[in-house]
């Protein structure tokens, strides 16, 4: 219990010195999250008021009677509008991790060794490692609250825009922007943006760095994304009437040869022929389908968090070897 204490209050100085530093960028960043909060709401309040004033017109979408087909385009453009709001949402807090694993490697760690500011820091009553803990815990604490309920009101904000533009959980802009990946993200940003300004030790390069290294697992891990997870395979005879599951994420989509060969999904597409007897001169035995079904939108999320998380703790591990090496 003493030991525990002791080390709390060896991170309260340094934590507190942060704080002070760099209110006015937290702040800042609170207003700002604050607003993007309110502004998700606002869209889902908006997707409720433009649907009620839809259907109180007695009109529907696929209506055939003139006079609906003016509200119907508004509605729809309407609703398009907000969609896409939530799409540049989602997307901005996919890139948010990276942002702020910039600003801790650039202004929190870097600049201070610009400004010899971290080797008085260690002349006063706390060590070293305490000081890039705090730059490491007291961000990690924030940004993780932060981007999480940030999540939150987009998934909730969503969910309330259905119609008539559902939003699928391996879009993009959903994937990456719910569940445990953002925060998983950030720690990895958080973690990579102190190690780059460890070594790096100057301001621009080390935010610059930092930026093009978790911009690069983001884009890599959204590459591989399909491949973290076995994906289900169905198989279907030509012409029997295979349905493609219901909000699956198609992988890919092909036929199969007697000889064992694989032909792409449109080698009998062209309308000059005819498919069946196309399809059975390529001596195709059936097609199959490459996919995720919904319920594999967990195990994808928690194997990337597991990756995101693996490769923060590494990135913590090297920060402080360095800082060791540094400091002797």
């Amino acid at each position: 219990m003493s030991t525990l204490t002791t080390n709390a209050r060896t991170l309260r100085g340094p934590s507190r010195v942060l704080l002070r530093v760099h209110r006015r960028t937290l702040w800042a960043a609170c207003a700002v999250a604050a607003a993007a909060v309110v502004g998700m709401i606002a869209v889902a309040l908006l997707s409720d008021r433009f649907a009620t004033d839809f259907a109180g017109t007695g009109c529907t979408l696929d209506s055939s009677v003139r006079t609906c087909f003016q509200p119907a385009r508004d509605y729809s453009d309407q609703m398009l509008d907000l969609d896409r709001l939530l799409t540049y949402m989602g997307l901005a807090l996919i890139a948010l991790p990276a942002v702020i694993g910039a600003f801790v490697a650039g202004p929190m760690v870097a600049r201070e060794w610009e400004s010899n500011t971290a080797k008085l820091s260690w002349t006063q009553s706390y060590p070293p490692s305490a000081w890039l803990t705090a730059r490491l815990a007291l961000p990690a604490v924030l940004v993780v609250c932060g981007i999480t309920v940030l999540s939150g009101v987009l998934t909730w904000s969503r969910d309330r825009l259905q119609s008539p533009y559902p939003a699928f959980w391996y879009d993009v802009s959903v994937f990456g922007a719910s569940g445990t990946v953002p925060a998983a993200g950030a720690l990895m940003s958080l973690a990579i943006g102190a190690l780059t300004g460890l070594t790096l030790r100057r301001t621009v390069p080390a935010m610059a760095a930092s930026l093009f290294v978790s911009g690069l697992v983001t884009v890599v891990l959204g590459k591989l994304r399909d491949s973290l997870w076995p994906a289900v395979r169905d198989t279907f005879a030509p012409g029997d009437g295979y349905i493609w599951p219901d909000g699956a994420a198609i992988i890919e989509w092909g036929w199969a040869t007697n000889g064992g060969d694989v032909l792409p999904a449109n080698i009998c597409t062209d309308a000059s022929v005819d498919r069946e007897v196309c399809l059975s001169e390529h001596g195709v035995i059936h097609g199959y389908l490459d996919h995720h079904p919904a319920s594999h939108y967990w195990p994808l999320q928690l194997v990337e968090t597991g990756i995101l998380l693996a490769l923060a703790a590494l990135a913590v591990f090297a920060a402080f070897r360095v800082l060791r090496r540094l400091h002797g």
